[in-house]
C-alpha cells in the first residue's frame, strides 16, 4: 500500500510543485488585472472538461474497474460520445470574436480524445499519476518561459500550451492502454449522455467548491479580490488533487470498509498538514507559494487550511456511494453543496463586500454539508467514529503543536521535525 501510494504521491507532487512554482512566479510578474484573466481562462478550462465529462467519466471509471472483459468497447463507446459532443461545443469559440475566453472551447476535442480517466479504472494509478504530471508540467513550463521573455503573449502562450499538453497525453495514453486515439463520431453516441445525466449535473456542480468557483464570483467581485482568492482557491485544488489521488490509487478496493477506513486516515494526515501548513506555518512556506502582496490575508489561509481539514474525513465516501451504486444520493448531495456555495458566495458580497476570505466561507459551508450527507446515505453508523478514534494520536499531536507555537515562535527546525515525525507515524500505521 505505501509503495504504490509513495509513486503515485511522488508524480503527483512533481506536478503540483510545478503550478506552485508557476502561481508564484506569475503573481509576482503579471498586474492583476492579467493573473485574474489568467485564473478565469483556467477556471473555464476545468469548467470545459467537467462538461465534457458529464457523468460519463464517473460512470465508465467504475465499469472500468468492475469490468474483466470487453472494457476496451466500454471505453470506445465513452470516447465516441466525448469526441461527438465536443464537436458541438466547437460552435461556442465562435464567440469568442466577441468574449474572448470562449475561444478555449477550440480545445474541445482535444480534451474529449484524453482518457485518463481509464488508467485509474484499469488500476493503472501510477501511470495516470505520471501522466497527470506531465498535462500540469507543460503549460507550467510555457508560462514561467512567457512570464520571464514574452510577457506580452502570456495568453496566447498559455493556449498553444495547452494544445501541446492535451495531445502529447492523450496520444500516449491511448499507446499505453493499447487502443485508438482517434474514434468516430456518431450522434448515437450521445444517448449515454443522457442516461448519465444526473451524474453529469453533480460533475459540473462539483467543480463550484474549487477553482471553478471562479467562473460565479468574476461576476460579482473586483479584480483584485479575484486574483487572491484564484491563488487560494488554486492551493485548495491541489489540496483536493492529492485526495483524489489517493482515492484513485485504491478505487478497485474502497468497497472494503477497512482500505477505506486507511484511506480516509492518509487523506485526514494530509489535512492536518494542510491545516498547519496555512496556519502555524504559514509565514514559512506562503512566501515560497505567493507573491508578497497576498500575504496580507491571513484570515482567508487560515479557513482554507480549516476547510481542507474538515473535509479530509470523509474523502472516500463519495467514491463509496458511486461504487454501492447509490448515484442518486451521490448525484442529490453535490448539487445542495454547489447551491449552499454559490448562494452564500452571492449573499456574502452584498453583505460585506469584496472580502475574499469570506468566499472561502462558503466553500466551508458547503464541503460541511457534502460530508454530512455523504455519510448519512452511506448508513454507517461508526463512519465518524471510526476515523476520529484512528487519527486521535495524530491530531493530539497537532494540538500539542499548537501550544508550542503558542509559547514559541515557529522556525524551520520545529516544522523539519514535525514532517519527520508524521512520515514516521504513517509508516508505522500502514
Amino acid at each position: 500500500m505505501i509503495k504504490k501510494l509513495f509513486f503515485v504521491a511522488s508524480l503527483t507532487g512533481l506536478g503540483h510543485v510545478a503550478t506552485l512554482v508557476t502561481i508564484r512566479i506569475l503573481s509576482e510578474k503579471l498586474p492583476n488585472t492579467v493573473f485574474a484573466y489568467l485564473g478565469e481562462l483556467d477556471a473555464l478550462i476545468i469548467f470545459l472538461t467537467s462538461i465534457i465529462a458529464f457523468g460519463l467519466q464517473l460512470s465508465t471509471t467504475r465499469e472500468l474497474a468492475l469490468l474483466d472483459d470487453d472494457w476496451k468497447g466500454e471505453l470506445y463507446d465513452t470516447q465516441q460520445a466525448r469526441l461527438t459532443f465536443s464537436l458541438f461545443l466547437l460552435l461556442l469559440s465562435i464567440t469568442g470574436f466577441y468574449y474572448s475566453k470562449n475561444i478555449l472551447f477550440l480545445l474541445s476535442p482535444l480534451i474529449a480524445l484524453n482518457a485518463d480517466y481509464a488508467l485509474y479504472g484499469r488500476g493503472k494509478p501510477i501511470t495516470g499519476a505520471f501522466f497527470a504530471f506531465l498535462r500540469l508540467s507543460i503549460p507550467a513550463l510555457f508560462l514561467i518561459i512567457g512570464s520571464l521573455f514574452f510577457l506580452e503573449s502570456i495568453i496566447p502562450i498559455y493556449f498553444i500550451s495547452l494544445v501541446l499538453s492535451y495531445l502529447l497525453t492523450g496520444v500516449l495514453i491511448s499507446r499505453n492502454l493499447d487502443v485508438a486515439y482517434f474514434v468516430v463520431p456518431d450522434i448515437k453516441s450521445l444517448k449515454k449522455y443522457f442516461n448519465n445525466f444526473g451524474l453529469g449535473i453533480a460533475s459540473v456542480a462539483f467543480i463550484f467548491l474549487g477553482v471553478g468557483l471562479v467562473n460565479i464570483v468574476s461576476y460579482f467581485y473586483n479584480n483584485d479580490t479575484i486574483a487572491i482568492v484564484y491563488v487560494g482557491l488554486k492551493l485548495y485544488v491541489i489540496f483536493k488533487g492529492v485526495r483524489r489521488i489517493i482515492v484513485q490509487s485504491f478505487f478497485k478496493d474502497l468497497r472494503d470498509e477497512l482500505i477505506a477506513l486507511k484511506v480516509d486516515f492518509i487523506a485526514i494526515v494530509a489535512g492536518l498538514s494542510f491545516l498547519l501548513c496555512l496556519s502555524l506555518y504559514a509565514d514559512l512556506i506562503l512566501p515560497f507559494l505567493v507573491d508578497k502582496q497576498y500575504l496580507v490575508y491571513p484570515e482567508l489561509f487560515m479557513v482554507l487550511g480549516l476547510t481542507g481539514f474538515l473535509s479530509s474525513f470523509t474523502t472516500s465516501a463519495g467514491t463509496r456511494l458511486l461504487l454501492k451504486k447509490q448515484d442518486n444520493n451521490y448525484i442529490r448531495n453535490i448539487i445542495i453543496a454547489s447551491w449552499i456555495t454559490i448562494a452564500s458566495t452571492i449573499v456574502v458580497f452584498y453583505l460585506f463586500g469584496n472580502k475574499p476570505h469570506f468566499i472561502i466561507i462558503s466553500i466551508l459551508l458547503g464541503e460541511l454539508y457534502l460530508s454530512v450527507a455523504n455519510v448519512i446515505s452511506l448508513r454507517e453508523n461508526t463512519f465518524i467514529k471510526d476515523r476520529i478514534l484512528k487519527s486521535l494520536p495524530i491530531m493530539l499531536f497537532a494540538g500539542s503543536l499548537f501550544l508550542i507555537d503558542y509559547f514559541l515562535i515557529s522556525n524551520y527546525f520545529i516544522f523539519l521535525v514535525v514532517l519527520l515525525l508524521v512520515i514516521y507515524y504513517l509508516k508505522e500505521r500502514l
